[in-house]
């Protein structure tokens, strides 16, 4: 059964000290177009995730976005960027030389922790780069990803029954426009019989009324476009029964159902087998409409 490629997961978990949390979205998209967000310093975890969503989806813009909080005795750990502060008594001491000695000892304890970046949380990439911590974070996007797969499992199965019957409403139509397909033949040859008796008049006789007969009513002849779009609606019914991504054949099928009901609508000669035309076209569109939500 298709799935769709709509859908939303959460999962939150143990890295180490801090408590993770993975949220998936997927919204319709051509292709696949995976958006991974992490904290600072997790460059090499954002790849791996990023190639753990090329590997267990096919289509869709993905966004995955990982927050993260520190608990219990490390909720408030702090940590001493010591090169930070090296630099500024480097630059405390240049600064009293140039004023010869004065000011020296002037940059206290308090002020260089008031200091921008001298005294920082604990950070995350640290945990999640290397060791149990990133193992834990890529396991729990696994689980994330198989319940938003799951998700769009359970939409998929819906679209694919809205399919179904939409695909019903279709072959109705077009066996409507078979069983009258004879009648409208045979109301076109009368037409065009008197037409070619008209302007033809005797010429060339009896033979050359049928030729320019059989040469216009092939020209209108729809029984191919109807047999076309019969093998397209099987295949489709094919499609929505199988498993795997189907989207996109799908979404070919309906093109080629389209192209078909175009036909049959310029070749119609009756109103009756127009009206059903242009049914034919609204109902191919809203398929396609449908099945554009398919991976």
């Amino acid at each position: 059964m298709p799935r769709s490629m709509t859908g939303y997961a959460r999962r939150e978990g143990m890295a180490g000290e801090w408590r993770i949390a993975w949220r998936v979205k997927s919204v319709n998209h051509r292709f696949l177009d995976p958006v991974v967000r992490l904290p600072e310093g997790c460059l090499s975890l954002e790849l791996a995730a990023t190639r753990q969503l090329k590997e267990r989806l096919e289509r869709g813009h993905v966004e995955c976005v990982l927050s993260a909080h520190a608990e219990g005795a490390q909720a408030h750990r702090l940590e001493l960027d010591e090169s930070l502060v090296d630099a500024l008594l480097l630059l405390e001491r240049r600064l009293a030389r140039r004023k010869g000695g004065k000011g020296r000892g002037r940059l206290s304890a308090d002020r260089l922790l008031a200091w921008p970046g001298v005294a920082r949380e604990r950070r995350l990439g640290a945990t999640l780069e290397e060791g149990p911590g990133r193992e834990a974070a890529l396991a729990l996007l696994d689980e994330t990803l198989s319940d938003l797969i799951r998700a769009r499992a359970v939409e998929g199965e819906q679209l694919a029954g809205v399919m179904a019957r939409l695909l019903e409403n279709l072959r109705e139509r077009v066996e409507e426009v078979a069983r009258d397909a004879p009648r409208v033949r045979e109301a076109l040859e009368h037409r065009l019989r008197e037409r070619v008796a008209k302007y033809a008049g005797g010429v060339d006789g009896a033979e050359r009324l049928a030729q320019e007969l059989a040469f216009l009513l092939n020209r209108q002849e729809i029984a191919e476009e109807i047999d076309r779009m019969r093998v397209h609606m099987r295949e489709m019914n094919l499609t929505l029964d199988g498993a795997g991504a189907a989207g996109r054949r799908l979404d070919f099928l309906c093109q080629e159902l389209a192209r078909e009901a175009n036909t049959l609508c310029s070749k119609a000669q009756d109103a009756e087998i127009s009206r059903l035309g242009v049914e034919i076209k609204v109902l191919v569109e809203q398929l396609r409409e449908q099945a554009q939500n398919l991976e």
